[in-house]
């Protein structure tokens, strides 16, 4: 998002803002630790690790090497949108109206609900204000979440490989998931531990959603009946070769 410009009345009297829009062209959504069970009714969850900062973020995987595949003319297509791609347009600035927009994204526009009316903006922003500095704190609450896992060892690569009908295989790299064999070993202190702050349970959603990758392929499928793939999970074993385990996620 490098086209961001604040919200000002006097320039975008005409700008609009279509929640129906919202996620076109984004394949991974950045999530709150307050979203898991929500979203992982549709899309599978897990960790991506930030090159820079070394941190493990929380996203909710949207697409298969492609476009969006919640997203599409009608809407978007899922029980449950994430608050970062509803609000994927906006940021919380400094002055002014306090809000930043990318003036590209696809929610922006000229339909859907005023951002300015009359010279000044409406009580929407302020909505969109607040749900950002809550999206802010529970972003930063699923960090936390994460640190607790990954202190227990509690995360593992996953290597996703897509394979096309004309044997080009893609690689999803830099993701992560639950253990479920670490998971399973942990002693007696750590798992009350775990329960107490409710990281058990959120790591067990997490885990089970793994299985929407399945639904994810079937989405792909519809869409591009012609273009056909095969997901899998590239697991290494003690034997010098890998195993690609098609299917079973």
């Amino acid at each position: 998002m490098s086209g961001l410009v604040a919200l000002d009345p006097a320039r975008h009297e005409t700008v609009r803002f279509d929640a129906a829009a919202a996620g076109r062209g984004r394949a991974i959504a950045q999530l709150g630790r307050g979203e898991i069970a929500l979203a992982a009714c549709d899309m599978p969850l897990c960790f991506a690790k930030d090159g820079g900062t070394g941190r493990f973020n929380l996203v909710a995987l949207m697409a298969l090497g492609g476009d969006n595949l919640f997203a599409g003319a009608g809407g978007f297509h899922a029980t449950y949108m994430p608050q970062a791609v509803l609000l994927g347009a906006f940021r919380l600035a400094e002055g002014g109206s306090g809000l930043a927009i990318d003036p590209a994204d696809a929610s922006i526009g000229a339909r859907g609900a005023a951002l300015i009316e009359r010279g000044a903006v409406t009580s929407l922003v302020a909505e969109l204000r607040a749900a950002l500095q809550r999206l802010v704190e529970d972003v930063a609450a699923a960090r936390a979440l994460a640190e607790a896992l990954a202190r227990h060892r509690l995360l593992r690569p996953w290597r996703l490989v897509l394979r096309r009908a004309e044997a080009r295989e893609h690689a999803l790299d830099g993701l992560y998931t639950i253990d479920e064999e670490a998971l399973a070993a942990l002693d007696e202190a750590a798992v009350v531990a775990l329960h107490r702050d409710g990281s058990l349970a959120a790591a067990a959603v997490i885990a089970a959603s793994r299985q929407q990758l399945e639904r994810l392929r079937q989405l792909h499928d519809a869409a591009q009946p012609d273009a056909r793939i095969v997901v899998g999970e590239l697991r290494l074993t003690s034997e010098p070769r890998a195993r690609l385990d098609n299917h079973v996620i």
